[in-house]
C-alpha cells in the first residue's frame, strides 16, 4: 500500500460529519495507539492536487494524530498506565484549551504532520467518492444533521439523484429530500431544526417557497419562540405566502376613503418590498399568520397591523412615555402615499363654498374629513377622487330624500357629480326654507310694537283713563308664569336642548353609553338658524320631538350617564367600541346573529326607546324605521370590527335588552364589559337647580 504523511490527507469537501463524539474518539485513539491502524480497514483517499481528500477514515485520521500525541505523553509519564480514562482526559483537556476539535487537529498536524501512514487510493468519479463517503459514515456513530445535509448537497452537485443517495445510505427518499432542504434555507433556521427546536418537515415547507419570500418566512419563524409556532401553522402560512400576489388595488370598495387607503397601502408595499424585500415578506408572513392579509383596508385592526409592520415611525406611532396614545399617522399617509389625489381636480371641491348646516364634512375637517367643505385649505384628503375614479360619494342621511340619493346598506350615496350638485342645491333650498319659516315664526311671537299700542290706546273709550281712583284693577298673574305660558313649542324645545348642552358634561360623558355633544354629528359650529342664540344643534333648526334622559347608578360613587336620544355618533363603530381583553373563540356569524336577535327582542318589547340608539344614531326622517336602520348599520360596520370588539358589542346587547325589559339594569362601567354596575333610567332634570 502507498505511504503518505498525515498532513497530506485533507478533509473531503463533502464530509457529512461536523461534530464528533469525544468519548468514542478516545476509544478509537486507544485502539490505534495499542495496535496501529488495522490493515483490513485502511484510510481511503483520492488524489487532489498536492495531497489527498479522505473518502473513508476521517475519524481514524484524527485518532492516529491523537495516538502520536499520546505516545509522546506516555514517554514523559512512564509510571502511568495508559487507559481510556487517560486518553479521554487528554482529548478533553486539549479541546478545552484550544477551543474546538478542529483547532486541536490543526495544532497536532503542525507537530506530527510529517508522520507517515499507509492508505489505499480510491478510484472513481466525484459522484462515486461522495456516495462512498456517505455509506462509510452511516456506521455505529450517526453523523450530525447539518453535516448530512451538506454531504447530500455535494452528492447532488456531483450528479447523484435523491433516490441514489437514499439507496446508498439505506434511508427513505424523503429523508434525503428533508436534509437537502436544510441546505436551501437560511443557516440560522437550519440550526434550529438540527437542534430539534422545530420539526424536520419545516425545512421542506420553507424550501418550497421561492425567494425572497423564503428568507422573509424564515425571519418570521426565527422571530418567534420555539413553542409559539406549530408545523401546521408554518405550513399554512407558507402555502398562503407562496401564492400571495402582493398588495393590489381592489376592483370594488365600500367608499372612496377605502379606495384611497388601498392606494396608500399598495404604494407603501411597493416602496418597502423594493428596498427591503426579505424584511417586507417577513412582515407579510406575520400578517398572514394573524389572518390580516386579505383586504387590509377593510378593518381598522388590519390597517393598524399593516401600517405598523411596514410604515415604521413615519406612518405609525406607538405613543410616548407621556402615555399619549399612538396609532396610524393619517397626515403623513395622505401627504406622501396618495399623490394621485388633488383638491384641484377633485369634483367635491367644485361644489359652492357655502357651508350648509348639514354638509358633506359633517363637522369633521382635516385629512380624515372633507377639509374643502370645512373651509380649510389643504392639497388633498382621504375622501378625494382621482381623475379616473368611479364617482361614488357618501352624503348625510338628512339628504336622503333629495333627488339622485340612493340607499345602499344603510348609507346614502350619489353616483354622479350632477346628482351631488342637485342634492346640495336641494339641501341648501331646504335649509333656506327652514330659516324663512323660523323668521316668520319668530315675528309671530313678537309683542305688539309701541306704535301699535299707542294707536290701540287712542281708540279706547275715554272712560278708561277717567276711571275712579278707588276702582280696583283685576289681579295680574306673576310675570314669570305669563312668560312660561306664552312660550311656543319650538322655544320650549330649544330650551330643553340648550339645558342638556350646557349641563351634560357635569356627568359621566366618557362612558361608552353616554351621548356627548362633542361626539355628535348634529353638533354645529353655528346656529341652525339666523338667530345665534338658538342652540348649535341640528335638532334645534325646527320643531321636532326631543328627549333627554339620565342613567343613574345605584352606586353613588359612580356618576350618572347623560343620554340625548337624538344623538348620532360622528365616529365609525370601530372607533367607538373597545376591544374586550379576552374574547372567546366563537364564530363571528354566531355573535352577529345573537346581537340582532337581542336587538329585535328589545325593540319588540313595547318600550318607547330602541336598542343601541347611542351607537346607530336616530334617523331624522320619518320614512326610516329604526330597526331597519340598526340592521343596515350592523351590516355595514360590523365587518370592520375585530373579534374582541364584536364580543364587546355582544355584551352591550345584553345590557340594551335589559334596559327595555326592566326598571333596573346592568351596564358595563369600563367600556369593554369586565366590570358592571346597576343603573336606572330617569328623566332629564327640568330645572338647572335639579342638576
Amino acid at each position: 500500500m502507498p505511504i503518505v504523511t498525515l498532513k497530506q490527507l485533507k478533509v473531503h469537501p463533502a464530509q457529512m460529519r461536523t461534530t464528533y463524539d469525544l468519548e468514542k474518539l478516545a476509544t478509537l485513539t486507544l485502539q490505534v495507539y495499542e495496535r496501529g491502524l488495522d490493515q483490513w480497514q485502511p484510510i481511503a483517499a483520492t488524489p487532489n492536487g498536492e495531497g489527498y481528500h479522505i473518502v473513508s477514515g476521517h475519524r481514524r485520521h484524527m485518532a492516529q494524530l491523537f495516538a502520536f500525541a499520546l505516545r509522546e505523553w506516555a514517554q514523559a509519564h512512564l509510571d502511568t498506565e495508559i487507559t481510556v480514562e487517560v486518553v479521554r482526559t487528554m482529548i478533553h483537556t486539549l479541546v478545552d484549551s484550544l477551543g474546538s476539535l478542529e483547532q486541536v487537529v490543526a495544532s497536532l498536524l503542525t507537530k506530527h504532520g510529517d508522520e507517515e501512514i499507509t492508505f489505499v487510493t480510491f478510484e472513481g468519479s466525484q459522484k462515486a467518492q461522495i456516495l462512498a463517503l456517505q455509506a462509510a459514515n452511516y456506521g455505529s456513530e450517526q453523523p450530525d444533521m447539518l453535516g448530512v445535509a451538506h454531504s447530500f448537497r455535494q452528492a447532488v452537485a456531483a450528479g447523484a439523484t435523491p433516490e441514489e443517495i437514499a439507496r446508498n445510505v439505506g434511508q427513505p427518499v424523503q429523508f434525503v429530500r428533508n436534509h437537502l432542504a436544510l441546505t436551501e434555507i437560511p443557516p440560522e433556521l437550519a440550526q434550529r431544526i438540527a437542534a430539534g427546536e422545530l420539526p424536520m418537515s419545516v425545512a421542506t415547507i420553507v424550501a418550497e417557497v421561492p425567494e425572497p419570500k423564503r428568507t422573509g418566512l424564515s425571519i418570521f419563524i426565527l422571530a418567534n419562540e420555539t413553542d409559539k409556532l406549530t408545523a401546521k401553522a408554518i405550513k399554512e402560512c407558507a402555502m398562503t405566502l407562496k401564492k400571495w400576489p402582493g398588495l393590489q388595488l381592489p376592483m370594488m370598495v365600500k367608499h372612496q376613503s377605502q379606495r384611497n387607503i388601498a392606494r396608500a397601502l399598495v404604494r407603501l408595499w411597493g416602496q418597502v418590498v423594493e428596498a427591503y424585500p426579505e424584511d417586507a415578506y417577513a412582515a407579510v408572513a406575520m400578517i398572514i399568520y394573524r389572518n390580516g392579509h386579505e383586504e387590509p383596508w377593510a378593518t381598522q385592526d388590519k390597517l393598524s397591523l399593516w401600517f405598523q409592520a411596514l410604515g415604521g415611525d413615519t406612518y405609525y406611532t406607538n405613543g410616548d412615555s407621556g402615555n399619549r396614545s399612538g396609532g396610524i399617522n393619517w397626515n403623513a399617509i395622505v401627504e406622501y402615499l396618495i399623490p394621485d389625489i388633488s383638491c384641484k381636480q377633485c369634483p367635491i371641491a367644485q361644489l359652492p363654498p357655502q357651508q350648509l348646516r348639514t354638509d358633506l364634512f359633517q363637522g369633521r375637517g382635516g385629512v380624515l374629513g372633507m377639509p374643502c367643505r370645512a373651509g380649510e385649505e389643504v392639497q388633498r384628503c382621504l375622501h378625494g377622487l382621482a381623475a379616473n375614479d368611479l364617482f361614488d360619494v357618501r352624503v348625510p342621511w338628512e339628504w336622503s330624500e333629495h333627488p339622485g340619493v340612493v340607499n345602499e346598506a344603510g348609507e346614502y350615496r350619489v353616483k354622479r357629480y350632477e346628482d351631488l350638485s342637485t342634492a346640495w342645491q336641494a339641501q341648501a333650498a331646504k335649509e333656506q326654507s327652514e330659516d324663512l319659516a323660523e323668521v316668520a315664526s319668530a315675528n309671530d311671537e313678537q309683542p305688539a310694537s309701541k306704535n301699535a299700542l299707542s294707536e290701540d290706546a287712542g281708540q279706547r273709550p275715554s272712560t278708561i283713563s277717567s276711571q275712579p281712583a278707588n276702582d280696583v284693577a283685576s289681579p295680574t298673574p306673576p310675570s314669570g308664569k305669563v312668560v312660561e305660558q306664552q312660550k311656543s313649542p319650538v322655544v320650549k324645545q330649544r330650551a330643553q336642548i340648550a339645558r342638556f348642552m350646557k349641563h351634560h358634561e357635569q356627568h359621566d360623558v366618557n362612558h361608552p353609553f353616554a351621548t356627548s355633544c362633542g361626539r355628535c354629528r348634529h353638533h354645529l359650529d353655528n346656529s341652525p338658524t339666523k338667530d345665534e342664540t338658538v342652540p348649535h344643534c341640528a335638532w334645534a333648526g325646527r320643531l321636532r320631538t326631543v328627549s333627554f334622559k339620565l342613567l343613574s347608578p345605584d352606586d353613588k360613587k359612580l356618576s350618572p350617564i347623560p343620554v340625548c336620544r337624538q344623538f348620532a355618533p360622528n365616529q365609525a363603530w370601530r372607533e367607538i367600541i373597545p376591544a374586550h381583553p379576552s374574547p372567546p373563540e366563537l364564530p363571528r356569524d354566531w355573535f352577529k346573529a345573537q346581537i340582532l336577535h337581542l336587538v329585535k327582542a328589545a325593540n319588540q318589547h313595547g318600550s318607547s326607546r330602541n336598542a343601541f340608539e347611542f351607537l346607530a344614531g336616530r334617523p331624522m326622517t320619518q320614512n326610516e324605521a329604526y330597526s331597519d336602520w340598526f340592521q343596515q348599520q350592523m351590516a355595514s360596520q360590523s365587518g370592520e370590527l375585530s373579534a374582541a370588539q364584536l364580543f364587546t358589542l355582544f355584551i352591550w346587547a345584553h345590557s340594551e335588552w335589559q334596559r327595555t325589559h326592566r326598571n333596573e339594569f346592568v351596564l358595563p362601567t369600563n367600556g369593554h364589559g369586565v366590570q358592571f354596575a346597576n343603573y336606572r333610567e330617569a328623566a332629564w332634570p327640568l330645572t338647572t337647580e335639579a342638576l
